[in-house]
């Protein structure tokens, strides 16, 4: 088992602008849903957030991001201040994943499906996506990209492509059946689909 990062470190603006980590679906908070998908799954969890300040759940470490940027430097500061919590507290661990808080139907056989990539020791990143359609922030990344993905952060790139591109990547496909695993929510029209699905 590994370690997973929960990155919840969002404004939010199109739900209000107060992150996402606590916006309810049904009677649970986001963070609530995700953290119930990853409990069997990983070693430790670890919630980012841009403020070490803003505790959104004290039964976990909070992590606040190392790499700091006017507005946000967006999810590639979560994946380093991750790498480098992983780093810390599990040094065997090769690896650490990421997922976003606002992706409540993460399915239970995402670590161990993704996790299987990395046995032959190829990739660098180990992404899901759903018919195909990628899901940057939802992967399994190496605890050595460490210095590279500072120096790249330092040097302008916000994109997670942007970084990857440069890297050996693996994509794990999950077919769509009642509800997209990866369905993320962004808009108020989300959560009433998620709603809708969780109370059908």
């Amino acid at each position: 088992m590994i370690p997973a990062c929960i990155l919840a470190g969002g404004e939010a603006r199109r739900l209000g602008g107060k992150g996402k980590a606590l916006i309810k679906v049904s009677s649970k908070t986001l963070l609530d849903l995700v953290l119930e998908k990853l409990h069997e799954q990983v070693s430790l969890i670890s919630i980012n957030t841009r403020d070490k300040n803003v505790i959104l759940n004290k039964k976990y470490v909070h992590i606040e991001d190392t790499f700091k940027d006017v507005g946000g430097a967006g999810p590639l500061a979560g994946v380093l201040s991750a790498i480098i919590w992983a780093k810390k507290v599990c040094p065997k661990s090769k690896y650490v994943l990421t997922v976003p808080v606002d992706c409540p139907f993460i399915p239970h056989d995402l670590v161990k499906n993704l996790y299987a990539a990395t046995q032959d020791h190829r990739y660098d990143v180990i992404v899901a996506s759903s018919n195909y359609n990628i899901h940057p922030v939802i992967a399994i990344w190496s605890v050595d990209l460490l210095s590279s993905l500072d120096l790249a952060l330092r040097s302008g790139i916000r994109k997670i492509d942007m970084f990857t591109n440069s890297y050996d990547v693996k994509t794990i496909n999950w077919d769509i059946k009642n509800i997209d695993p990866f369905f993320n929510i962004n808009r108020p029209e989300d959560l009433i689909i998620a709603n809708t699905f969780i109370n059908s």
